[in-house]
């Protein structure tokens, strides 16, 4: 955190953020006691007025309270391990215990007699005489029918005797329910825990980690998996599930087994080394991605963690030389080159000539039109750059090409498990947004962009503030007319979002289809979509997002081989757009 320049230990100058909720502000002290009690986490985020969000873990005021958690943690996981995994988890035959929820529930008594028939009055004729002829009288004249009608007995015998017979074919349907689900009860879920397993490797391999973490933890309620299938999953649950000493505890125990493969070797140590990086323990985790190294020089993932450990610890000098190398042994790598970026503008602050920049300028713009992936992102860092060299041309430029582009798309793609990514989320860029806005003279277009950022870290009361500020400035500037769609999309006025992007302004401006198709899927209006995306595939024929518009509408029209088709081309642009893999996936399942 750039904040280590306390300003006062007794001065409420402290932010937590802890999930999605901001607190504070708090003293030094406060935040120190609140770790102390557990209501804040290591892995929660704090910043000072002037500093920007860094994890707890990271922060050097914090580490000795940090390294007294992580030593409590570590002594309570180890005996709990001990106790499960060691005895349980790695063991393959171990004997597992019945629990209250396979044995089978006891079959209610069910009372099959028939309930009783209410009275009936005496019906039988009777000899009429004058003494009583008269009170008979009076009885037949409130009665539903004649005394002697015999019919009404009849009926009531009917009726008690279909109620008995119902009941009893109820009663003997619902025992044979509850027989055999209690029969059938350990097979199904024994066959449950294979699918379920099955499943969740299955969406490992193919991306799909949401998923994959989902169906392993359903397997697990039914049956502790075995050995190989946590090592499998150990590398999901460091990434997804943020269960960081548990995946590495799994494969820490799998390097000491004999006859693993150099792939499975190098493969635990990348595990270990990223669970370390996300704990903020950066020399364990270069410890172990040097053996790593021992095992395969040239491992870029290896590498690419090693570049982020240099950039964590501050060494920008240093992190831009292995990520520049990175980049240009593997020029399709857009992590290295992300990476370079953020090194290249913070060492550019520390020396007097930022022009060296020029190569990072260069490179972004290159490589920007390969894949949408991180491409807004780069494409702030192209701003940032430009405005540290004093290029407002350039900075201009780079504004309109970001506002151009279709906002949110982080979500969309999927990270690499053995790379510590989370050094590209917005929560570390909207500083640079922040500093490039400072920098530049505000007008309306640099104001637009400051909102995407804003709406990026999910601040979008602050975004639409800034926001109408463009509009008031320029009602009709295409690129802040498309934000303003972009904002109000996403805050859930679709409606409103749709008039924007149906203004002649913006028929010049693509990404409008982009947006425009975006609410047509989620409004489910097939028709809709179809054009939208199919302006968009006549000019960009390896556009994701578009691929992935075209392809619903194929499936929402029934036409199968086509949406396949649409899906297999998105994903030879894209390999790692999330929804074209999830839509393969359904196609694939049916």
């Amino acid at each position: 955190m750039s904040g280590d320049n306390v300003m006062s230990s007794t001065e409420k100058n402290w932010l937590v953020k802890s999930s999605t909720r901001i607190l504070g502000p708090f003293t030094l002290a406060e935040v120190t006691e609140q770790l102390r009690s557990k209501q804040v986490s290591i892995i929660d985020e704090v910043r000072q007025p002037e500093g920007r969000w860094s994890y707890i873990r990271e922060n050097k005021l914090f580490m000795d309270i940090v390294k007294n958690i992580r030593e409590e943690q570590d002594s309570h996981s180890e005996q709990t391990m001990t106790q499960s995994i060691a005895h349980h988890t790695m063991t393959r035959t171990d004997v597992l215990p019945v629990t209250d929820d396979l044995t089978p529930t006891p079959v209610p008594h069910l009372d099959l007699t028939p309930p009783p028939i209410r009275d009936i009055k005496d019906v039988t004729p009777v000899v009429q005489t004058p003494a009583n002829r008269t009170a008979v009288a009076a009885t037949a004249a409130k009665s539903y029918g004649a005394t002697g009608d015999t019919r009404l007995q009849g009926k009531i015998r009917e009726k008690s005797n279909l109620m008995r017979w119902g009941i009893l074919a109820a009663a003997v349907a619902v025992a044979g329910v509850v027989f055999v689900t209690l029969s059938q009860k350990d097979k199904n879920k024994s066959l449950g825990y294979e699918e379920l397993m099955s499943q969740a490797l299955r969406y490992k391999s193919l991306g799909l980690y949401e998923r994959s973490l989902e169906s392993y933890q359903r397997a697990s309620k039914l049956k502790e998996p075995d050995a190989e299938a946590q090592v499998q999953m150990a590398t999901v649950l460091i990434s997804e599930d943020r269960q960081s000493l548990m995946g590495r505890r799994i494969l820490e125990r799998a390097l000491v087994q004999e006859n693993r493969s150099r792939s499975e070797i190098v493969d635990a140590y990348l595990g270990i080394a990223v669970s370390y990086m996300m704990d903020g323990d950066l020399k364990q985790a270069e410890d172990t991605l040097q053996k790593a190294i021992g095992h395969e020089p040239f491992n870029i993932s290896a590498l690419l963690n090693l570049a982020i450990i240099q950039l964590k610890k501050g060494n920008y000098g240093e992190a831009m030389r292995d990520f520049d190398a990175i980049y240009r042994k593997n020029p399709g790598s857009v992590l290295a080159l992300f990476g370079k970026a953020m090194a290249s503008v913070e060492y550019a602050k520390t020396v007097n000539d930022p022009n060296f920049l020029n190569q990072l300028v260069g490179d972004i713009k290159a490589n920007i039109q390969k894949t949408g992936y991180l491409r807004q992102e780069l494409l702030l860092f192209l701003v940032y750059a430009q405005s540290l060299m004093g290029d407002v041309d350039g900075v201009n430029r780079a504004v309109v090409q970001f506002l151009a582009e279709m906002p949110g798309q982080a979500r969309n793609y999927i990270h690499p498990l053995q790379v510590e990514w989370r050094f590209t989320q917005w929560d570390y860029l909207e500083k640079y947004c922040a500093e490039a806005f400072k920098k530049q003279s505000p007008h309306a277009e640099l104001k637009a962009l400051r909102s995407v950022c804003l709406m990026e870290v999910n601040r979008d009361s602050d975004a639409s503030k800034v926001l109408q500020e463009a509009l008031a400035e320029a009602p009709k500037d295409p690129y802040v007319l498309v934000t303003q769609a972009s904002y109000l999309s996403k805050v859930g006025r679709l409606p409103e979002a749709l008039g924007i992007l149906k203004m002649p302004e913006l028929s010049q401006i693509s990404v409008k289809n982009l947006l425009m198709g975006d609410i047509c899927i989620i409004t489910q209006d097939v028709n809709c979509a179809q054009t939208a995306y199919t302006h968009i595939y006549s000019s960009d024929k390896r556009s994701a997002p578009t691929l992935y518009g075209l392809a619903w509408v194929m499936v929402k029209s029934n036409n199968r081989p086509m949406a396949y088709d649409y899906v297999r081309a998105g994903l030879q642009a894209e390999p790692n757009y999330l929804p074209l893999l999830e839509l393969r996936d359904q196609l694939e399942s049916e």
